[in-house]
């Protein structure tokens, strides 16, 4: 099942509205890129502009296209690669700032695909909106 046949596009979420709506008790949806168990979606949770404690990610969405930096990691970045040949759609949660949306929320944007990356520590990847 796809998480985005259950979510609406422009609608604010909150980390704590996904947790409930898909019953998800993993703490690891607290991170930038979240796998739902038992689901065939990778969401992205972007902030444009980080709080000063945060690791200062590089995000801009333009348009629709979402210049976006991996983690600095990279244990995620072949599934954000390949999420296409893996049947997994890619669905990205969106805000300029921590306090933009009350509770800390994300508008959903929908699905992405992935374009292209430069490797590095993060990788930057080029992110554009499917096209339905």
């Amino acid at each position: 099942m796809k998480t985005s046949e259950q979510l609406a596009k422009t609608k604010i979420y909150t980390r704590e509205d996904l947790k409930q709506q898909f019953s998800i008790t993993d703490a690891t949806i607290n991170t930038g890129i979240f796998q739902p168990n038992g689901h065939k979606s990778i969401w992205l949770f972007v902030t444009e502009t980080k709080s000063i404690d945060m690791t200062q990610y590089k995000d801009k969405l333009v348009g629709d296209t979402l210049y976006w930096d991996g983690q600095t990691s990279g244990r995620k970045d072949q599934l954000i690669i390949n999420h296409k040949e893996q049947g997994l759609e890619l669905l990205v949660f969106y805000r300029k700032s921590k306090q933009e949306f009350p509770g800390a929320g994300f508008e959903y944007l929908g699905a992405f695909e992935y374009d292209s990356h430069t490797e590095g520590s993060p990788s930057h990847f080029i992110l554009c909106k499917k096209r339905i």
